[in-house]
């Protein structure tokens, strides 16, 4: 409305915003949002206008009453509403979606193990090989996973112990070469993360579910 109005005017006018966002969208030479475009040829046609940027809240006068005369615009009548920009719409969705699926995460009842390690939901991957995923999830050849989805009957190791990943990873005697130091309750999401983070650990956790793989007849044993 400012541009349109400025234009019958036949010298310099500058017009200044606090919003960033709306300036940087029609400085977008393939912006296909319409009223980016009809803006954009606006200007064009009068290149006496100049548009400018200032900072939002900080005392200019003029920009403060600007922002009370529209909050009063729209509280007394019916607000003027403008079409949102593509960019607004798809950064809405993708926060509404994230936030489903963190609630879904927080409250589901599947992968909590995972959950603890990973609290916070992120369309950036995480960064683990098959074996790591296996070791944190538990579902790999690990008699207690065995054990929960009936192919064994029970889930002890040969060694006597439940066999679960961190049973493997710090005190079964078939597994001695690659041990980690066993970790105490309150420190056991800090020893994940350490392992999983540090190159020469992730080294030594592959070596040791190789070698669950390939021994795998030795430290589980079906009738033990």
């Amino acid at each position: 409305m400012a541009i349109e109005a400025a234009s019958s005017l036949h010298r310099p006018i500058k017009i200044w915003t606090d919003s960033l966002s709306s300036l940087m969208a029609i400085l977008n030479p393939k912006s296909y949002h319409s009223m980016v475009r009809e803006i954009q040829t606006l200007l064009l046609s009068h290149k006496h206008i100049h548009l400018r940027w200032l900072k939002a809240h900080v005392g200019y006068l003029d920009n403060e009453c600007a922002d009370q005369l529209a909050k009063e615009a729209i509280t007394k009548g019916d607000p003027f509403l403008l079409p949102k920009p593509l960019t607004y719409l798809k950064s809405e969705i993708k926060s509404a979606a994230i936030s489903i699926w963190q609630d879904n995460w927080d409250n589901g009842e599947t992968g909590r193990s995972t959950h603890d390690i990973v609290p916070r939901v992120s369309q950036k991957p995480v960064g683990w090989n098959r074996e790591e995923i296996m070791f944190v999830t538990g579902h790999g050849p690990f008699p207690l996973h065995t054990f929960i989805a009936s192919i064994f009957e029970h889930d002890n190791c040969s060694c006597g112990a439940k066999g679960d990943p961190i049973q493997y990873a710090t005190k079964c005697r078939f597994t001695l070469s690659w041990h980690f130091q066993t970790p105490t309750v309150s420190l056991k999401l800090q020893w994940f993360k350490n392992i999983l983070t540090s190159n020469l650990s992730r080294t030594r956790f592959r070596l040791l579910m190789s070698f669950i793989y390939d021994e795998n007849n030795l430290i589980v044993e079906e009738n033990n």
